[in-house]
């Protein structure tokens, strides 16, 4: 049960228990240890409090700490397959996960970022067509509840950008093909989404609200059982159905992990959980951050003017309409990058979670013992069987980590360099770490920059009630944020 600390300051069975004497100003319970212990589920779990022993947690290997049993339990609970993860081959299983890695690669970090580009350029200034062609209306209008207020358009800011993103992130991962014979496959991937958390329990299936969420995954996985089988004929340079004529623009890691799928001799159905699994992981938190980062910015007027100072050589609106991006330019924008890690910080609230397989004790950099007002760094022995979890919102709204946590401040990630001030990720790892970190971090980073960039030089925004008031956020298990509310704005063209 004891976290025993190799130095004797071994905490005990309360401390463990995370039972503190004060808290931390945010109304929240502190403890001075770099981990304590609790039971769940029957099993020792030990949490992860303090930078320097994340780091330590990501450097272990795959002997040492494994997320298998957390991965086939996802795959099983959640995605519906039956244990059909878990009983798969092991070496085939790594070689289908190995496909991931294509995602941090070229040519399709080039490729698909090029895409996301030229397609955010052509749709971005005629996000709104209500305002010329009230009778066709895209799916993130109708989904925004667009109403017309003479030059303006007042819609849900959420539900217009998690469709506006989906839309357009969605054609560069599998095509336009699927999207065009799927129309609904946004709305069953956000509705699947929305049951996560119940879902993953393995509760019985008896709410309305489990019900529908069944139904759209049920939905998702007829869409991606007839795309894979498409897609592999088009692999195979086999005859295709009229309607799958052209997949020549399917991403090149869709395309590998069909590919990969038929090589290792994936049942149909396995198949079509991996590819809808893949889908979500996608598809589900790129364009929540893209609402809060956008929100986050158009709401602070003196940020807003200091990004839009900052992005102008790199994201521009000709008096015309035409929109023309510079993503690498945008990436070298410092203050829009920090921003885009605060929004991170803010607005994910992801866990990393691991068996430990062999025992290894962690230990606690000065630095942070310094922080958490200890006397001297602590070791700590965690036992084989257990479970080593990092609430990553708990160190990114801790104060003793972060000055001023429930403070929205971008500059906290700008640091001195050679260049001036340079955006720093410092202790953030809302991507996770280690050999199991996002790999689609690096397109996520791009797609966010370019969506935001391309809706601040594009259109104005304006509160409904004459003042910005800051959503309160909810979190349905995915890692990051929903609004609790509608987040109702105007928006009017710059051109």
């Amino acid at each position: 049960m004891t976290c025993l600390p190799e130095d004797g300051l071994s905490p005990d069975k309360e401390t463990l228990k995370h039972k503190p004497s004060s808290t931390d100003g945010l109304g929240r319970k502190k403890t001075k240890d770099g981990i304590f212990g609790l039971t769940m589920l029957g099993s020792q779990h030990y949490m992860v409090l303090m930078p320097s022993l994340a780091k330590e947690f990501f450097l272990q290997r795959p002997n040492v700490l494994s997320g298998d049993e957390f991965l086939f339990w996802l795959h099983d609970k959640y995605f519906g397959d039956g244990g059909a993860a878990k009983a798969f081959p092991p070496e085939d299983f790594r070689t289908l996960h190995r496909t991931l890695n294509t995602l941090m690669r070229e040519p399709f970090l080039s490729v698909a970022a090029n895409k996301l580009v030229r397609l955010v350029e052509e749709k971005t200034p005629s996000l709104l067509s209500v305002l010329h062609s009230p009778e066709k209306q895209h799916l993130w209008e109708s989904a925004a509840q667009a109403e017309i207020r003479g030059d303006e358009v007042e819609v849900e800011l959420f539900e217009l950008t998690m469709n506006f993103v989906g839309d357009l992130a969605g054609e560069v991962m599998t095509g336009k093909a699927f999207l065009e014979n799927n129309p609904h496959v946004l709305p069953d991937l956000f509705e699947f989404d929305s049951s996560f958390n119940a879902l993953l329990t393995g509760i019985p299936h008896l709410t309305p609200g489990l019900a529908k969420a069944l139904s759209a995954r049920t939905r998702l996985n007829a869409a991606f059982s007839e795309w894979n089988k498409a897609v592999r004929a088009y692999l195979n340079s086999e005859d295709l159905e009229y309607k799958w004529q052209d997949l020549s623009d399917v991403s090149e890691t869709m395309k590998v992990r069909i590919q990969t799928l038929q090589n290792i001799h994936s049942s149909e159905e396995f198949t079509t959980v991996s590819s809808v699994a893949l889908y979500w992981a996608l598809m589900i938190n790129a364009n929540k951050i893209t609402f809060w980062m956008l929100y986050s910015i158009i709401s602070s007027p003196s940020l807003l003017s200091s990004i839009l100072d900052e992005i102008n050589p790199f994201a521009s609106l000709s008096q015309d309409g035409k929109l023309s991006i510079d993503l690498e330019g945008l990436r070298s924008c410092q203050l829009f990058k920090a921003t885009f890690f605060e929004t991170l910080r803010v607005y994910t609230a992801g866990t990393s979670y691991k068996k430990v397989l062999q025992p290894l004790t962690l230990t606690e950099s000065p630095e942070d013992a310094i922080l958490f007002n200890k006397p001297r760094p602590q070791s700590y022995h965690i036992p084989a069987g257990s479970f080593l979890v990092i609430p990553h919102a708990t160190m990114q709204m801790d104060p003793r980590v972060w000055s001023d946590p429930k403070k929205f401040d971008p500059e906290r990630f700008l640091v001195d360099g050679e260049r001036g001030k340079e955006a720093d990720v410092r202790h953030l790892n809302a991507f996770g770490g280690g050999h199991t970190i996002c790999k689609g971090r690096y397109f996520a980073e791009r797609e966010v920059l370019t969506f935001v960039a391309g809706l601040l030089v594009s259109w104005e925004f304006m509160p409904i009630a004459g003042q910005w008031l800051v959503p309160h956020k909810r979190y349905n298990g995915t890692g990051s944020a929903s609004p609790k509310e509608q987040v109702r704005v105007r928006m009017r063209r710059k051109w």
